[in-house]
């Protein structure tokens, strides 16, 4: 019992809140949700209750451990947020299926980052909402964000879904003017799309041009 006490008396005279973050690390590896709830209880009781650091690592780790209820009472209870607030619960939500609520914070956000736009994009994806997934896609496009891989794979995976052949033709060339053209993993996520599409020749044709191939390519082709 001693033992016990002398620990929770070092985590409150901590100078940092990072043995907080360890420990919350240490319950994500376990997909714990009864062991974030009690590190949670001891960062209520230290002086890092109100930290916005302790507080985004708590909603990805709750949320990681399918707490969903858990991760939006901390947000909403936090009296301060910063951009990583944000993405972090909405990635959440886009997780859980609950896309319009994630919709909802992301149209409430002051400044979206390319993370928040890329969770609006997979989410809406992977949930077979597709031409809201691309709808978010183009939007980012014109925001002049960035478009990386997380973008195109989820655009891809989209216009797959949707069997749209010819936003599939504008994204590919997009990624043919990008950082990511002779990507392996970008490669075998154009011939899938095509694929789905219904064009066996383009699939061959991007299948023909790549340099480098894995498991993943022959898959693609072979299932086309």
């Amino acid at each position: 019992m001693e033992t016990r006490h002398g620990l929770v008396r070092d985590l409150l005279c901590l100078p940092d809140s990072s043995p907080f973050a360890k420990l919350l690390d240490s319950c994500l590896r376990s997909r714990s949700a009864r062991e974030t709830r009690r590190v949670h209880a001891r960062i209520l009781n230290s002086q890092f209750s109100k930290e916005i650091f302790i507080q985004n690592r708590l909603i990805d780790v709750y949320g990681k451990c399918d707490c969903l209820d858990d991760a939006r009472k901390v947000f909403d209870r936090m009296p301060q947020r910063n951009t990583f607030t944000w993405n972090s619960i909405i990635t959440v939500l886009t997780k859980s299926g609950f896309l319009d609520e994630a919709a909802r914070l992301f149209r409430s956000m002051s400044d979206p980052d390319q993370c928040s736009w890329n969770s609006m994009v997979s989410g809406f994806a992977q949930h077979d909402r597709f031409e809201e997934s691309l709808e978010y896609f183009v939007k980012i496009h014109k925001e002049n964000f960035f478009l990386n891989e997380y973008s195109f794979g989820s655009a891809l995976s989209a216009c797959a879904g949707f069997m749209d052949f010819d936003i599939g033709i504008q994204v590919h060339a997009m990624v043919s003017k990008s950082w990511y053209s002779t990507d392996v993993f970008m490669g075998s996520a154009l011939i899938d799309m095509y694929s789905k599409c219904g064009s066996v020749a383009c699939s061959q044709d991007v299948f023909s041009g790549m340099i480098e191939r894995n498991l993943v390519t022959w898959n693609s082709l072979i299932t086309c």
